[in-house]
């Protein structure tokens, strides 16, 4: 299985590090086949520009700025997201990878009218994350992070896509045991994705 996984972190000392690298040796060592994205790396630009607005919807055009990573996207069978949360949400670099790469016949199909999952070829799903809040105070807010991983990406994937959700709720406050044994957790799920 050919799996892409997207990072999205400016620290190299970071947990979430720690975490990326864990979620890519899982995939190898499980014979997957991995196309992976650091966003920060790859200096990705987030920002949707009102050129790229005014071209959005006309598709023989609006992956022009993009196309390399719509390429990426729609050429795995499984996608692996590896992110901290970040005021509840997405940090900016990965919503503006969203913003800009999920775009009308990438993402989604409109045909008449009706809208539709774009990315058939997604068939596996997971998202890799961190939180500074306990899971009490996420629950209370609707936890956003986990709805849009949860929901919002299966309904643009594969109708039978299987999704996986992995989070380390109150990083700040947890042990070095429990921070390892999460980390033991991400690579055993990595190795059977």
């Amino acid at each position: 299985m050919k799996v892409h996984v997207i990072y999205a972190h400016p620290q190299e000392t970071s947990l979430a590090s720690t975490l990326h690298q864990t979620v890519v040796q899982g995939l190898t060592e499980a014979g997957h086949e991995v196309d992976d994205l650091d966003l920060y790396a790859d200096n990705f630009d987030p920002v949707l520009s009102r050129e790229d607005r005014e071209e959005y919807h006309d598709i023989t055009i609006n992956r022009r700025k993009v196309a390399d990573y719509v390429d990426r996207l729609m050429s795995c069978d499984g996608l692996v997201l590896c992110h901290p949360v970040w005021n509840f949400g997405w940090p900016a670099i990965l919503k503006g990878y969203f913003d800009r790469v999920f775009l009308p016949d990438v993402s989604f199909k409109l045909t008449d009218g009706q809208l539709g999952p774009g990315l058939g070829n997604i068939k596996k799903l997971a998202t890799v994350t961190t939180y500074g809040s306990k899971r009490y105070r996420a629950m209370f807010l609707g936890d956003p992070p986990r709805k849009n991983a949860t929901r919002f990406l299966r309904v643009v994937c594969n109708p039978r896509v299987k999704v996986q959700y992995h989070a380390l709720y109150d990083m700040n406050n947890v042990t070095q045991a429990q921070t390892s044994a999460f980390i033991g957790k991400v690579h055993d799920a990595m190795r059977k994705f």
